[in-house]
């Protein structure tokens, strides 16, 4: 029994409605949180809030619901990159790339608001840093090929399958430097949501990679969709009300060492871009890859059968130029053996014109028979071959 994709009724559109509505709930009461019930300086609840149970509840039951329900659509889209000019989303991905290089940057300035209480500074934690900076390169390198190929229209980023793995390896690191901070992660609620949204960014990318690559990605676009929706659900719940707080003056409300990551919410708006464009490309289900095979199979089939056409008629004509030259070898051959007819030089001189003319004449009734039987016997050597 096929579970899998087996509902028809259910379209891929509610993961966007379930992560937006998500949002708009979990964002107000995350703000009322860091305003009131929140230490900045260790990130832990001042007090035990029935607030806090809600908001985790309704992250938790929206993230559910949205891997459940894309798991059993039937109206997922094939795990086909976008093609041709896509314009908002080369936007985004240059947007994305330009990010990715501050936050590789980043990682090689002194954290003014990062302090002991929250991450001990260790020679492991510092090489996770190094890593993570070269990671965000590598990244950043990739989204500009991937953005330069969708301005032009040409899918090119799928030769560069290799740098389409430094997303995941960026995201991967960005889990390793969550899980070494030395402090409870439950009892943190901004590194807790962080490293959630950090798990679901490496699961996004992972399939990312093989779709946008067309490398062993059958079957796999309802995972971007989920893995994506969820991430930016976390991703702008709690960065949303950073930039609410430090645009509005209030920077000091921030947990330490949980600054305002631009890269992240580029990132996000990455995602949410892409999972637009694809759920809107036209593709309906995974059965129009099936399809685009077959049609490449017979384009292959019709420029097979054009090329056996050419060779064909390269040694058709191959035997025509044999055959004419047979047959001028034969004519050459039964020229040579004809009786000699011409006078001397002394005979010729003492005919009269007249008798030159009727010399003439003859010579040319003995050569007429020849030549006509010569033609004979090439036209039935060919007829023949």
């Amino acid at each position: 029994m096929k579970i899998k994709n087996s509902a028809q009724s259910i379209s891929p559109d509610i993961s966007i409605m379930l992560m937006c509505s998500g949002i708009l709930v979990a964002c107000p009461i995350r703000i009322f949180q860091m305003i009131k019930n929140m230490d900045p300086t260790t990130g832990f609840f001042t007090e035990p809030s029935f607030l806090t149970t809600v908001f985790y509840g309704i992250l938790a039951v929206i993230s559910f619901f949205i891997i459940v329900l894309t798991f059993f659509s039937a109206k997922i889209p094939a795990a086909l990159a976008p093609t041709g000019r896509r314009f908002f989303l080369a936007l985004f991905s240059i947007a994305f790339s330009a990010t990715l290089f501050y936050d590789a940057i980043y990682n090689y300035i002194p954290h003014k608001n990062e302090t002991a209480t929250i991450i001990q500074n260790t020679s492991s934690l510092t090489n996770l840093h190094h890593i993570h900076a070269v990671f965000a390169f590598l990244s950043c390198c990739y989204f500009l090929i991937f953005a330069l190929s969708y301005f032009i229209g040409k899918n090119f980023h799928k030769k560069v399958k290799i740098l389409s793995l430094a997303p995941l390896a960026w995201s991967i690191t960005k889990v390793l430097e969550k899980i070494s901070v030395i402090i409870s992660i439950v009892r943190v609620s901004e590194l807790l949501l962080e490293l959630i949204a950090c798990v679901f960014l490496m699961l996004f990318f992972m399939t990312f990679a093989r779709v946008a690559s067309d490398v062993n990605c059958k079957g796999s676009m309802w995972s971007v969709i989920a893995c994506g929706s969820v991430s930016v659900l976390f991703i702008l719940t709690y960065s949303i009300p950073r930039f609410m707080l430090t645009f509005t003056g209030n920077e000091a409300m921030l947990v330490n060492g949980y600054p305002l990551n631009y890269a992240e919410i580029v990132c996000a708006a990455f995602i949410l871009i892409f999972i637009i464009t694809v759920l809107r490309s036209g593709y309906d289900v995974e059965e129009v890859k099936i399809m685009n095979e077959e049609l490449e199979e017979e384009a292959a089939a019709e420029k097979a059968a054009e090329e056996e056409a050419a060779m064909k008629a390269a040694e058709e004509a191959r035997i025509a130029e044999e055959a004419a030259k047979k047959a001028a070898a034969i004519i050459t051959s039964e020229t040579a053996n004809e009786p000699e007819t011409e006078l001397s030089h002394e005979e010729e001189t003492d005919l009269t014109p007249e008798a030159e003319t009727t010399v003439e004449e003859t010579a040319q009734a003995e050569e007429e028979p020849v030549q006509h039987e010569t033609e004979k016997a090439v036209a039935a050597e060919l007829t023949e071959e």
